[in-house]
């Protein structure tokens, strides 16, 4: 009953999801409407190509009905019209010229279907990817896994864009078999009850092989997220993987899911194949009945009327299987898009998150009063804490591992939303500013800096247009100078994946560096300086201090050094903070 009742949602979710889709795509893909208009004039030349064969099948008066006389007149006309002989030759010579455009249509149908499905791909793609860099809740993003984003941008975001190509091949085959059995009608309602026959026969074996297209393209879009989170996490950790002669468990786990993955798809490409020749499968038992030679049926046909019949099912047997073949696709597509309603409602194809709320251009204090949040609902990191950063002081978080440190770094940086509480910058209710503009004052700088392909300039600059004399004074406060000197090619050099050429005090001075070329107004550094000397740390934190003493530095550290010469130390138990005042500051 369950399985049922999953299988009816499959369904009800195709029927909900086509009509929002099919909006989306000729909403903000202009040349979808061009190849729909193409794929009519396309089913135009089909019907045209079909109905040319009455007049060659009625050459032998054997056009078995009387209302087929209207079309075969009509085109007797259109023969005489273009100056060419009432004959065989003539019907033949038409059909064969027709048949080619629609070929010529098809193909042009089919490029144009593939570039709007290309299209809406990378857009989707390159939406999804900026969503979740600009937009996505810290909680949603730590909650699900790699590969369920990965998987949305890349395979899933391409199983959007097949879904407008196959639908738009299943609709066109649809309408042109459509009139091809209207053709079989005029011509022989005989021919047209047979393949009647034949459609309900398919419809009832794909209806049964639908049941499994439904559990395999669900399984083979989880195995998909499963996979590529395995080969992301290894690629990030291949250092620590080694260390631990871990080599084989996690090479045997990937190797296990996209063995599994690949089975799956080849499964689902088999049975959508098979269904494609199901009804030649059919039809062709159909014709061996009805032409065998005791059964009575269809004694006194000609060469003519057997070819004419022949062309017509065969057009209509190609466009049928056009729709099995198309129309499974859309299936599967959507089934394994769990997310597709998601992806397109929340797409942008702009290149920045839209400015909502006041702009901050500069913060000279953060008050906070009672505030509580966690990353789960109900489940509480930090407790009502109240506190006050203000311009010109320099202050110290510390706390045990799971304390809420960071969790309370992330609201100073807009990017967890209290759950209950107040946060004001200069007396601006949190609520009412613009996220954008305060994560462009409010600044932090991790322990584990984030090295990004590309030069040693490009991973300080990261995207700002920095001048050559800031640049020079964010190096030299970092105290990267002599380590850029005795590169070969400076400032341009190109860094190794994820920063391997470089040791972790380089990275951390990169990525002060690149905090400092920003001018942010509060500067948070989680534990910044761990991977540096005591010489070296004294210095950049002084360097620091003289940049920023008319704004606001926290530092998250277990450093004593640090601890001992901040105005206060911030300290959190169990997501209760307290606060002590330094009598020596430096």
């Amino acid at each position: 009953m369950e399985k049922n009742r999953s299988q009816a949602y499959g369904i009800l979710k195709v029927l909900k999801y086509l009509p929002r889709f099919t909006r989306y795509v000729f909403h903000h893909f202009p040349s979808a409407r061009f190849a729909l208009l193409v794929a009519i004039l396309g089913v135009i030349f089909e019907y045209a190509t079909l109905s040319v064969m009455l007049p060659l099948a009625s050459v032998n008066g054997q056009t078995a009905s009387n209302t087929s006389k209207f079309v075969i007149e009509i085109w007797h006309k259109i023969a005489i019209g273009i100056g060419l002989p009432d004959n065989p030759r003539t019907w033949l010579w038409l059909f064969l010229l027709l048949l080619g455009v629609r070929i010529a249509i098809s193909v042009a149908q089919t490029a144009l279907n593939t570039w709007v499905s290309k299209r809406i791909h990378a857009s989707l793609s390159g939406g999804i990817f900026s969503r979740v860099v600009q937009n996505e809740p810290l909680a949603e993003i730590y909650h699900r896994s790699v590969g369920y984003y990965t998987a949305l941008a890349g395979d899933e975001s391409f199983r959007v864009g097949q879904v407008f190509f196959n639908l738009s091949q299943a609709l066109s085959g649809l309408i042109a078999a459509s009139i091809g059995l209207l053709v079989l009608l005029l011509f022989s309602p005989l021919v047209f009850q047979l393949t009647l026959v034949f459609l309900l026969l398919s419809g009832i074996a794909m209806g049964f092989a639908m049941k499994r297209i439904f559990s395999w393209s669900t399984a083979s879009a989880l195995l998909s997220r499963e996979a590529s989170t395995t080969f992301i996490e290894a690629f990030n950790g291949i250092r620590s993987i080694r260390s631990m002669a871990g080599e084989g468990f996690v090479v045997d786990r990937y190797n296990n899911l996209i063995n599994r993955y690949a089975r799956m798809l080849f499964l689902l490409d088999i049975l959508n194949h098979s269904l494609r020749s199901l009804p030649a499968l059919i039809l062709i038992g159909l014709g061996l009945i009805a032409l065998f030679p005791s059964s009575g049926f269809m004694q006194d046909f000609s060469v003519i009327y057997f070819f004419t019949v022949t062309t017509m099912l065969i057009r209509v047997l190609a466009f049928l299987g056009t729709v099995v073949s198309s129309g499974g696709r859309v299936v599967i597509d959507i089934r394994a898009a769990f997310d597709l309603d998601d992806i397109i409602k929340n797409t942008s194809n702009d290149s920045e998150t839209p400015h909502t709320g006041k702009i901050i251009s500069t913060v000279e204090s953060i008050r906070i009063s009672n505030l509580s949040c966690g990353y789960v609902a109900g489940e509480l990191v930090l407790t009502d804490i109240s506190a006050q950063l203000t311009a010109g002081y320099c202050y110290a978080l510390m706390g045990r591992s799971g304390s809420g440190k960071s969790t309370l770094s992330d609201v100073l940086l807009g990017l967890l939303t209290p759950m209950s509480g107040e946060m004001y910058i200069d007396d601006v209710p949190y609520q009412e500013i613009d996220l954008v503009s305060l994560r462009r004052k409010v600044v932090l700088v991790e322990q584990q800096t984030r090295i990004f392909s590309g030069t040693v300039r490009e991973n300080i600059a990261f995207g700002l247009a920095v001048a050559e004399e800031e640049m020079q004074t964010a190096i030299q406060a970092a105290d990267l100078s002599e380590f850029i000197n005795s590169l070969a090619n400076g400032l341009e050099t190109h860094l190794d994946y994820q920063g391997a050429n470089l040791s972790g005090g380089q990275r951390q001075r990169i990525g002060l560096a690149r905090a400092i070329v920003r001018k942010p107004d509060v500067l948070i550094l989680d534990e910044a300086t761990s991977a540096l000397d005591g010489q070296t740390r004294d210095a950049i934190v002084q360097q620091l201090r003289d940049l920023f003493q008319h704004k606001i530095l926290l530092f998250i550290t277990h450093d004593n050094h640090i601890i001992e010469n901040v105005d206060e130390v911030w300290k959190i138990k169990q997501g209760v903070l307290m606060i002590e005042k330094n009598s020596i500051s430096l």
